[in-house]
């Protein structure tokens, strides 16, 4: 390898987040290697140098076989990519790694190596995901299908007590309707809280969308719910593409949205804007509800918080939505708070870094 393409890499190496290594194949040693490379495996890059040993002691035994066949590849074809391949390391952490290489010469290699670990574990997220979501299909078919039909027969016989004049088994029976339907709706609670809890723990995968057309999709879904009540967004921004974990972004803003709702009586108005500074966005969720009472205040982000409350039209509250909230805007490196006054409504708060 000329001495000009070797300047390059290492040009290319220094500048880089992922790792690049030169790997001579006939002495088994590493001519070089970045320091994300090195990163990688706990080490400084020249302890690599020389030792690859250090290297292939943590690529998982299973993956020995895969990785020995596409080198071979390698050297009938001369490149090979996507190569994925999985390495342990004693404190039990699994790291997922893809790696592209290029044969230079008969005895030069060079690999370009990124972690895809986070990529890894939002797509098993969204595998579970989709299972919960076939399980909570399921779930309606078999758990809430007794209830249900209970309540049916129910209504039915509510309606034969009512056309033969038997005011009392009426009231009986409505007592008995009411604990069928809560039996629904508490099915229904433990599966979106248990959700909501899975969701918070998932890695963070920043992308770059339209923050207005994300807020507007969440507008569009609770204003069908909530027709009664008045909504206004006020964009403040020159760009309205930011780069953070959409997902999350989009839990955090309707849940606060949603928040707002269930304290604002009919004919009330909620207010989402959005600000800029040189180094953050600040989005306010602000509504003319019922507001928070002083002694709520400092307990408001706390799991299983005492100021859980029901909403005006006898939501109930879990008590852990908003410290769910809380720690999905920690993950993505914001600050969440809010402003209250008693019988007078609530803003919230939430700033994001720009990048």
């Amino acid at each position: 390898m000329s001495v000009e393409v070797h300047t390059d890499l290492e040009r290319i190496g220094n500048r880089s987040k992922d790792g690049v290594f030169v790997y001579k194949i006939g002495s088994k040693t590493f001519a070089y290697v970045n320091e994300a490379f090195a990163k990688i495996f706990s080490v400084h890059a020249t302890d690599l140098l020389g030792q690859p040993q250090l290297v292939l002691k943590h690529v998982l035994t299973e993956d020995h076989e895969y990785l020995s066949s596409r080198f071979n590849e390698l050297l009938t074809t001369g490149s090979i990519n996507t190569t994925e391949f999985r390495l342990s390391f004693a404190n039990n952490d699994i790291l997922h790694l893809s790696c592209d290489m290029y044969m230079l010469d008969n005895d030069t290699v060079v690999g370009f190596v990124k972690d895809i670990t986070g990529d890894k574990e939002h797509e098993n997220y969204l595998v579970e995901i989709t299972a919960q979501k076939d399980s909570f299909l399921d779930m309606i078919t078999h758990n809430l299908s007794g209830p249900l039909i209970l309540s049916q027969n129910l209504l039915a016989w509510v309606q034969r007590s009512i056309r033969v004049g038997d005011g009392k088994n009426v009231e009986s029976l409505l007592n008995m309707l009411q604990e069928s339907t809560q039996e629904c709706i508490d099915i229904v609670d433990d599966f979106l809280v248990n959700e909501h809890k899975e969701s918070q723990g998932i890695f963070v995968r920043k992308t770059r969308f339209s923050v207005v057309e994300k807020i507007n999709t969440v507008l569009e879904k609770l204003q069908e719910l909530s027709p009664e009540k008045h909504f206004r967004l006020t964009v403040n921004i020159a760009d309205n593409y930011i780069n953070t974990d959409s997902v999350k972004f989009f839990q955090i803003i309707h849940n606060l949205i949603s928040n707002a709702i269930k304290f604002t009586g009919p004919d009330g108005h909620i207010d989402i804007t959005i600000n800029e500074d040189k180094e953050h966005y600040l989005f306010s969720v602000a509504d003319d509800g019922i507001g928070i009472p002083d002694n709520l205040k400092p307990h408001i982000f706390e799991k299983k918080s005492i100021a859980g409350r029901q909403g005006l039209k006898g939501e109930r509250s879990h008590g852990v939505g908003l410290s769910i909230i809380k720690k999905l805007t920690d993950i993505i490196g914001g600050q969440l708070w809010f402003e209250s006054q008693e019988n007078s409504g609530t803003t919230f708060f939430l700033k994001l870094p720009k990048e």
